[in-house]
């Protein structure tokens, strides 16, 4: 009894002392992509807060669940944190059974529209040109998923294809480690066409080397005025993408999780966050912890419901 309640305490001062020491923050996609800009944004400002270093560490294998099956599975005190996004469709994939109980939710900061991408030169010009060709001839096209297929990006896709009539199994999906490297791929001609964000392939965009056909959201982008919406040039296209949140492995501690919270509002709310955040055109989304889990488990529901749909699972 002794023993249990010198344990407790020692817990109870760790979690009032934390951080005491540096704090690794496992981002599960490649160097260069939006989910590593953001995150190492949010380092700053939490190193800032905190007086400690988070040190950003990138597991991008298999498509990011690496570093999320790395995350679930750290030791809960504080000291391994992580940038979560769309997770659920690995678990229908057999990659593990990742759920919004496997982490701790502190606080979402980002929603980013899927884009359609090709390369400067491509013969499509609009994404109804696409649809068209992938209509006539299914594997026709090699479809870049800009992480594991399926992913959040390639997922929003699909629902588009799906409503158009289109058997999204016989398509030619050709997956990536991430957005960065697939946009590579796309300009090297592996690819003929690629789904991502439209702030992941700005330097791209800027350099003259890509072209965005159509970004999957209601109305375009205050960055990007210059790129249509899918629904302007489809009828009813429905707008998908991808949410990312600071999470930490279940059972981490309410005092931490209190601090992280805080700051967590207090960097989403600088003025220097929501610069870099809007100059690079990443869509800004807050939900602090209780919202964000409501979230991760409407977001569940809904991957579900899509790959059901689209014959992924039985």
């Amino acid at each position: 009894m002794a023993a249990f309640a010198l344990g407790l305490a020692t817990s109870a001062a760790s979690a009032d002392d934390w951080p005491n020491r540096p704090v690794t923050l496992i981002v599960a996609a490649g160097a260069g992509g939006g989910t590593d800009a953001t995150a190492r944004w949010l380092a700053a400002g939490l190193e800032q807060k905190f007086g400690q270093p988070f040190n950003v560490v990138n597991r991008a294998e298999g498509g990011g669940i690496a570093g999320i099956t790395e995350l679930s599975n750290a030791k809960p005190d504080g000291y391994t944190l992580g940038i979560l996004f769309n997770y659920a469709p690995f678990r229908h994939l057999g990659m593990g059974n990742l759920t919004s109980e496997s982490y701790t939710p502190i606080a979402q900061y980002n929603f980013d529209f899927a884009a359609v991408h090709v390369k400067a030169d491509s013969q499509f010009k609009t994404l109804a040109k696409v649809v068209e060709k992938l209509k006539g001839d299914p594997q026709s096209i090699a479809i870049g998923c800009g992480a594991v297929c399926p992913s959040s990006w390639s997922s929003a896709f699909s629902k588009v294809l799906i409503d158009n009539g289109i058997d999204i199994k016989v398509l030619r999906w050709v997956p990536s480690a991430g957005a960065a490297a697939g946009l590579q791929e796309l300009v090297a001609g592996g690819v003929d066409i690629l789904t991502a964000s439209v702030p992941e392939a700005a330097s791209m965009l800027d350099a003259g080397e890509v072209r965005t056909l159509a970004v999957l959201a209601p109305e375009r982008l205050s960055a990007f005025p210059d790129v249509p919406t899918a629904g302007e040039q489809i009828p009813d296209a429905a707008p998908g993408g991808v949410f990312r949140a600071l999470v930490g492995p279940a059972g981490l501690p309410d005092e931490i999780v209190d601090k992280l919270e805080v700051a967590m509002e207090e960097i989403y709310n600088s003025e220097t966050f929501q610069k870099n955040m809007s100059e690079r055109g990443f869509g800004l989304q807050y939900r602090g912890r209780d919202g964000l889990l409501d979230w991760m488990k409407t977001h569940e529901q809904d991957t579900e419901t899509v790959l059901r749909a689209a014959g992924a699972i039985q």
